[in-house]
């Protein structure tokens, strides 16, 4: 057994027989409302292909994206109980909401929230493939792996500095490809193309938050990228994801994969190089907090100029422009 694990043995039997029923308030903070802009972001730009190519149903559009909002809030649950299971956290993480910690809830109740919100989110994904298709059980069963393996074991991929290429695959390719797959069944190399620069920055939003969290992941060995390499690099590598986002949408409206349209992104570019400027400026935690806000700010308005692009294309598609 963990060391980790046992030490906490003590403080888990004071702290849950102590904890009284939780607010709905506390509830919705755990849940932290403020990172589900991660999951809109993708859905928009996936439903906007979709439209491109000819297709919106709404009721789709809906439970996909409420599917999706309540496996992240599972996986947020998750990530908060098995945090705190495996000493991953302490009453003086930055990082961490503490809500068990600070007796506000038990472990217990964390964990039934992830249970719950999963719950729900397999609900409104059979209603999905009620609607749709069957193969939709593979984007399910595959996002509720990752979120739930993010932080558990045996995989805790989070730990081992898998969690950047996982949230890539999970809120970049699969949330953006799937929101169009509801739609249209079929592949879509716009879709893809689409799903790259929405990648980047969800990534840019956990890089963001494992450089804030660099010391406390170093103490106790959760082997994120800015600890296996050092925070500069994870302060380059913020650089590289959000440049990266923006070059990569110019490139595929080159190669005629995206629309012209989509070059509006670029109006959101004074925030991206204001963000990065500040990163590899920063010297402190307190920076490196309002960089993660910053970042997720980013990520939605340009996830929301990207689909408005594409909207605006599909619109001058169909007039003939």
């Amino acid at each position: 057994m963990d060391t980790r694990e046992t030490g906490l043995s003590d403080t888990q039997a004071q702290t849950n027989p102590k904890t009284s029923p939780a607010s709905w308030k506390i509830w919705v903070k755990t849940a932290r409302p403020f990172s589900l802009t991660a999951t809109v972001s993708p859905i928009l730009v996936g439903t906007a292909v979709a439209i491109y190519d000819g297709t919106f149903h709404l009721l789709s559009f809906l439970l996909t994206l409420f599917s999706s909002l309540f496996l992240q809030i599972g996986a947020n649950y998750f990530n908060e109980y098995f945090d705190y299971r495996y000493g991953l956290d302490s009453p003086e993480s930055l990082g961490s909401t503490t809500v068990i910690f600070r007796h506000e809830m038990s472990a217990a109740q964390v964990l039934a929230g992830g249970i719950g919100s999963f719950v729900i989110a397999a609900a409104l994904g059979l209603a999905l493939i009620y609607l749709t298709s069957p193969a939709i059980i593979l984007f399910g069963v595959a996002g509720m792996a990752i979120a739930y393996f993010y932080s558990a074991k045996p995989f805790k991929f989070a730990t081992r500095g898998l969690g950047d290429i996982l949230v890539y695959i999970a809120m970049g390719f699969l949330m953006t490809w799937g929101a169009y797959y509801v739609q249209i069944p079929r592949w879509s190399w716009l879709a893809f193309a689409a799903s790259v620069p929405v990648g980047f920055l969800v990534t840019a939003i956990l890089n963001m938050n494992n450089v804030r969290d660099y010391q406390d992941d170093a103490a106790v060995h959760k082997l994120t990228l800015p600890v296996r390499f050092g925070q500069l690099f994870g302060q380059r590598f913020h650089a590289f994801l959000l440049i990266g986002s923006y070059i990569a949408v110019t490139l595929f409206v080159l190669l005629r994969l995206l629309p012209l349209y989509s070059l509006a992104v670029w109006i959101t570019f004074p925030l991206a190089f204001s963000n990065v400027r500040a990163v590899l400026m920063a010297t402190d935690r307190k920076a490196f907090a309002i960089g993660i806000k910053r970042t997720a700010t980013l990520h939605l308005q340009f996830g929301v100029m990207l689909a408005l692009g594409i909207a605006v294309a599909a619109l001058s598609k169909s007039f003939g422009i």
